[in-house]
């Protein structure tokens, strides 16, 4: 269980620091790197830039209702509902920004890694859906008629 915490505690870091580190790069920087560009590239680089966020906010949420669970405040039943798993897939997933040479270095490195980010949270909400959707099957087994 500590290492599981410990898990989720440093991946709550880094999640919580590359956000950090977004908000200044849309701030301080993404601005003046767009001044100068096509209309199509800048297009491109603000899109990109929402799913920046797009995926950094999903990935928050799902550590904050899955830190619930760890703490006992809700059941992984609870945590794994449809709207409590994590979102936004098919947006997310995209990554056909990250590689784009015609795209911020820096936003294309803070992209990449919010990719990486998303797809382990990704793999990691499939695995709970499975554990709690065997936790309904055992608690039906034991209990017949009364599921959870």
């Amino acid at each position: 269980m500590t290492a599981t915490v410990e898990f989720f505690d440093r991946t709550m870091m880094e999640a919580m620091a590359l956000l950090a580190e977004t908000r200044r790069y849309l701030i301080d920087r993404s601005e003046t790197e767009r001044k100068g560009v096509p209309i199509e590239q800048g297009l491109s680089a603000s899109m990109e830039s929402m799913r920046l966020v797009a995926r950094l906010t999903q990935v928050l949420a799902w550590l904050l209702t899955h830190r619930a669970v760890h703490a006992g405040e809700m059941n992984l039943v609870e945590a794994t509902r449809p709207d409590r798993r994590l979102g936004g897939r098919e947006l997310c997933l995209n990554s056909q920004g990250d590689d784009d040479p015609a795209m911020p270095e820096e936003l294309r490195s803070l992209l990449a890694r919010s990719l990486s980010l998303y797809r382990r949270i990704a793999r990691l909400d499939e695995q709970a859906a499975q554990r709690a959707a065997d936790q309904l099957r055992q608690s039906e087994l034991t209990y017949p008629g009364k599921g959870a």
